[in-house]
């Protein structure tokens, strides 16, 4: 590619589509501003692959250049905060708190969730140890003194990867899309935001069930999730329903430790004539439709087709063009696309930060979308769904009621995701 691989998917972005990432971290106790300050800028110098600011060129490439300001970090924004403005320092991430919370702002070009974390994990743990006056372990936690680790910046080479196909193939058929609430929100103005939910779960009571029932969380909550959507629509209009379940594929592309955004969907067609089934059966056929797409031969496959069509930006001249290009050619409309889909990539070790850290939420772009956390021994999940009467997300809480999965919620907010804002020529 010619230009850094985190600008792509600026070229997607406009002020209604935020492609940006909001991790919510809820503290034990009230946040200090000033040691949250200090350990801020303390261990975001330990990430120079974040600290980037956007460029246009000549013939309308973005290009993300080194930013050497200080991080924004201040109280929470109660609208959207723009990265890329002088609101933060032109930079693409930034920090906001307030109470009990803190925020971490990111555009998700630079990352996903597994990449963030290195960030918010290391600004913790300095953040703690200025705050409390104590002494952490750092297991699993890069800090400021942390030697950049071999391959952490790494990027894979289509070249370089096996040919080998492979076994078996997806289904592509058509399903069931919530257009109307997408068509709607379309119309809304950026000041009627998206809803959110949060839920906790106990760890023990749901891996508990997911086992009884031949599940993995991922399973499970597929499965709940295609009995809501049975729930709201009728067998007419909602013939099919597909489940997109998330998949970190750095490993199988060699790269398993770099920052990158690398992941794919897992695709699970379910007829409507499953809705008569029980849970264990749905999540038999989950499972045995993710084991199927787990093969690296379908990551290479996948990483090949989108380093294609994001590296054909670089053929096109002037910024419109391309913003057009990446547009048509975005993976977000290729098939196949889902009705909901579960992002959970399993357990984060947070060592002795988990005696500070109450709750983690994760907030993204997305219309029937599970973000999954874990914390100590619990589950916390983010549900987000632009329909205005939250009809998928009070569906999805019956239907874990109806199987005996307990849960706590903790109410729904506005998202308040920032936006990722282009210079001006």
């Amino acid at each position: 590619m010619k230009q850094n691989p985190d600008s792509y998917l600026l070229y997607e972005a406009n002020k209604f589509i935020t492609y940006n990432i909001r991790i919510k971290i809820v503290m034990t106790d009230p946040v200090k501003p000033e040691a949250l300050e200090r350990a801020a800028q303390t261990a975001f110098k330990r990430f120079p692959y974040y600290a980037k600011e956007i460029r246009l060129d000549s013939d309308g490439g973005i290009d993300l250049i080194p930013n050497e300001r200080p991080l924004k970090v201040s109280p929470v924004n109660p609208t959207h905060t723009r990265l890329g403005t002088a609101d933060v320092n032109y930079h693409l991430c930034s920090i906001e708190y307030a109470g009990d919370t803190i925020w971490f702002n990111m555009y998700h070009g630079l990352c996903g969730g597994c990449g963030v974390m290195f960030w918010i994990k290391s600004t913790l743990y300095h953040y703690v140890q200025e705050a409390y006056g104590v002494t952490l372990a750092a297991d699993g936690i890069k800090t400021a003194d942390t030697p950049f680790a071999p391959g952490e910046d790494a990027y894979p080479d289509p070249a370089a990867l096996p040919d080998d196909p492979p076994m078996g193939n997806v289904k592509k058929d058509m399903c069931y899309i919530p257009a109307m609430d997408y068509a709607l929100q379309i119309l809304r103005t950026p000041r009627k935001d998206c809803r959110y939910f949060e839920l906790e779960l106990e760890t023990g009571d749901f891996m508990k069930y997911a086992r009884s029932n031949d599940g993995s969380p991922n399973s499970i909550l597929a499965a709940l999730m295609f009995r809501a959507i049975c729930k709201v629509t009728s067998p007419s209009a909602a013939k099919a329903i597909r489940g997109n379940i998330l998949c970190n594929y750095r490993a199988d592309v060699g790269c398993p430790e770099t920052y990158h955004d690398l992941i794919r969907l897992l695709s699970v067609y379910y007829p409507r004539e499953l809705e008569s089934k029980d849970i264990e059966y749905l999540s038999t056929v989950t499972r045995s439709l993710m084991y199927l797409q787990m093969q690296p031969e379908f990551s290479v496959e996948s990483f090949r087709s989108t380093f294609k069509s994001k590296s054909g930006t670089d053929d096109v001249t002037g910024l419109m063009r391309k913003k057009l290009y990446a547009i048509t050619h975005s993976s977000f409309t290729k098939p196949p696309v889902g009705s909901f889909l579960i992002s959970y990539v399993g357990k984060e070790n947070w060592g002795e930060l988990e005696n500070y850290v109450s709750r983690i939420h994760c907030i993204t772009d997305g219309h029937l979308m599970v973000e999954v956390n874990t914390l100590r021994d619990k589950f916390y999940l983010t549900f987000m769904e632009m329909n205005p009467k939250n009809k998928f997300y009070n569906a999805f809480c019956e239907s874990m009621r109806e199987v005996g999965i307990r849960y706590r919620e903790f109410g729904g907010y506005d998202r308040n995701l920032a936006y990722s804002v282009l210079p001006k020529k």
